[in-house]
Formats: C-alpha cells, structure tokens, sequence
C-alpha cells in the first residue's frame, strides 16, 4: 500500500485562475447541450462507431460539473473544462456531440449501468470495484493531494493521523488512498484517521473553511486551482498521493464505442490537438503518449 501513494510523478500544473474566476457553480441537475467538437470528422474513425449510435449522433454524458477545472459550469450554464473539451474533441472526430447533463460523482457509475449516461465526463479510475463494471478509457495522468487550511502542512502521510479527513462520496480512488495512510498510522501505533463524506468538492472546501475537517483529499489540480483563488487554504503532500493514469467511463455494452473513442483520442495526440487542449488549462504534465482501455490500463 505505502508503496502505491510514494511512487509518484509531480503534477505540478494548474490551471488558470482567470479561467477559474470566469466559471459559475451549477447545484441543481439541469441538462445541459454541450456543444459539438470543433474537430472535424474523421471518415476512418466515424466508422468504428456502431450504426445505432452513428446514426442518432447524440450521445448522453454525465459529470458533476463541480470540479474546476476538470469539468464545471462556465458563464451561461455551459459545460467546461478540460475534461469536456477533450471529450467533445474526441467526439467531433467520431462524428458525434454530447449533450451533458449533471450528475453527482457518486451516482455516474450507477447512471453507466442503467444507460441513462453513455458517457461519464469525470475522473473514473480503474479499481477493483470499477474493473469489468463498466467500459475504463484512460487518456491522461492524476494524481490526489490534501486541501488544508492555510498554515498547515503535512511532512508526511502519517502527520494526517488521528484527524478529521475529509472525502468525496464515490471516489474509490482516493478511498484507497486514505485506507492506505490509516493503515501506515495503524502500523506505527498513531491514531486513525476520522473519515467524513461530501457529495462535492465545493462541499468538501466548506468544511476546511467551517473548520469542520482537518483536510479533505481530492485531485491536485483542482486543489491548486482552489488554493489559488483563496489564500485561507493551501495544498499539502502534492504530487505524492498515487499518481495513475485515469480518464472516463462508458457503459459496460459499449466495448466497440469505447475502442472508437480510444482510436478517436490516440489520433488527437498524433496530430496535437490532444496537446493544445491540456496547454490551454496549463495542464500538459497530465499528458499521456496512447489512450487505453480496461485491461491496458495499469492498476
């Protein structure tokens, strides 16, 4: 386990703050009609999508929309972030659009199996509990640290014992992450960590800012884009909480859309549109060399 958190690569960008700063929340689960692609059509790549889904063009996806700058909303209620673009890029080249809609974390997984989502625009990493449930498409690097309260910082995992720690519900990742630290303070004889849910990470920064957690753990670049904005919290143990190459999730049927995105994703890196979108956020130490899937992707 300890090993899993310590061999780590820094991801160290964040994304602009006046990009931040020019986006809005949206608490309610309104639809919303993401735009298409501005990719152009690739015929090659249009043909691996299976015809019932070529010929509708639509597909339903999902996020939170509360995890800037991954995916949330922008002025006007539109779908952004670096999540959506790459998604609706991808798209574009299948010759599809998405129309997004907003979906707790927790409940995206749950929506893939009913296919009321074809397509989850959030960070969903393979796991045991994900692994075979539904479609796993990996085409960037993660990495979780500790949103704390300004002053505070952490040497160590195991400075985190016996404190309140603050998670969102759903997120087995970073579940995993936080039973591996228990287990380190169980193993030196430290108190355990006290774990707390949130639905979001908006809810989880209230609770640093309440002084109702200790720390809550969640993606580092959200975490710095956050700790930017307002200087009564800050980041600690970055770019030492399990780095993984992570991405979306289709529904476990759809094996053959799931390989289109991939193919759709891999040419967007050959051609470097893959490159401008993550340089856009700041984001290109998130970059991977190929897009992979289920069994592909390292666990």
């Amino acid at each position: 386990m300890k090993r899993l958190i310590r061999n780590t690569v820094t991801l160290g960008a964040v994304a602009s703050l006046a990009l931040m700063l020019g986006a809005c929340g949206n608490s309610t689960a309104a639809n919303s009609a993401g735009a298409g692609a501005s990719s152009s059509v690739d015929p090659s790549l249009s043909k691996l999508v299976p015809d019932e889904i070529r010929s509708k063009g639509t597909l339903a996806g999902g996020a939170s929309f509360d995890t800037q700058p991954m995916n949330f909303y922008a002025p006007g209620n539109k779908p952004d972030g670096v999540l959506i673009d790459l998604l609706n890029g991808a798209a574009g080249k299948l010759g599809l659009s998405i129309k997004w809609s907003q979906i707790p974390y927790s409940g995206l997984v749950p929506a893939l199996q009913s296919k009321r989502v074809e397509i989850a625009g959030a960070q969903i990493s393979k796991t045991p509990e994900n692994n075979g449930v539904v479609n796993l498409l990996a085409f960037y690097k993660a990495s979780s640290s500790l949103l704390v309260p300004a002053g505070k910082d952490y040497g160590s995992d195991t400075d985190a014992c016996g404190t309140r720690f603050g998670l969102t519900t759903g997120s087995t990742v970073n579940k995993n992450i936080a039973d591996s630290i228990n287990k380190e303070c169980q193993d030196a004889g430290k108190p355990e960590l006290q774990y707390l849910y949130f639905p979001s990470f908006n809810a989880g920064q209230d609770a640093i800012r309440a002084g109702r957690i200790d720390s809550f753990l969640n993606s580092t670049p959200q975490i710095q884009l956050a700790v930017k904005a307002d200087k009564s919290m800050a980041a600690t143990l970055v770019g030492k909480l399990a780095t993984r190459e992570t991405g979306v999730a289709l529904p476990k049927e759809y094996s053959q859309l799931t390989e289109a995105f991939q193919a759709a994703f891999n040419a967007m890196i050959a051609d470097g549109s893959y490159k401008k979108i993550l340089d856009k956020w700041d984001l290109a130490t998130m970059a991977v060399d190929k897009a992979e899937i289920n069994d592909q992707i390292p666990m």
